[in-house]
């Protein structure tokens, strides 16, 4: 496979404002995709450092997780009901209604999340249509995720800033070649 370049500063930088409207509009898409489909939903977004949030990296990045969902989806026989991707300046989305429990379908997510070469970068949330809640990993005994510079849990770096964007984005790009070259 020929190499492909992968940037994440060809995007414009965004804010906190535009970051904290973002999530506000997400969890409003959530809510009706569960009001419309009435199954449990997937909200996929990207774990990405720094003021850009929209790039070619991330969207390769963005692509290769639908690749990897719909993968699971055709080897567990899961059928999506409804699939729309949003692609902003505060970064790409994607809400998934699917016909599976919720509990089955987190535990595909966070096996995604936990052994795809790429996972670690990809944030896929299980919406219960019951609750209306967002299954934690922790409630299936699953650890937290670990940072991607150092492996410790990625909340303490992260709140900590032990690492710098820049650490963090030669980790991205380690991760990214590593799989380009499965």
């Amino acid at each position: 496979m020929e190499k492909m370049l992968i940037k994440f500063d060809d995007g414009t930088p965004i804010n906190l404002e535009q970051m904290l409207l973002a999530k506000e509009k997400r969890v409003e898409n959530q809510k009706q995709a569960m009001i419309c489909y009435k199954h449990p939903i997937i909200s996929l977004s990207l774990v990405i450092p720094g003021a850009i949030k929209n790039s070619s990296g991330a969207r390769y990045l963005f692509d290769e997780a639908i690749k990897a969902l719909q993968h699971c989806f055709l080897q567990n026989d899961i059928t999506i009901i409804n699939e729309d991707h949003y692609h902003y300046i505060t970064g790409s989305e994607a809400i998934i209604a699917v016909k599976c429990s919720a509990k089955t379908l987190k535990k595909y997510c966070m096996d995604i999340e936990n052994n795809h070469p790429l996972g670690r970068l990809w944030d896929i949330d299980v919406i219960d249509i019951v609750t209306q809640q967002s299954l934690s990993r922790s409630q299936f005994d699953n650890q937290p995720r670990q940072c991607l510079v150092c492996h410790e849990a990625a909340k303490v770096c992260g709140r900590a800033k032990r690492h710098s964007i820049n650490e963090i984005f030669i980790a991205i790009e380690k991760k990214i070649e590593k799989f380009q070259q499965i």
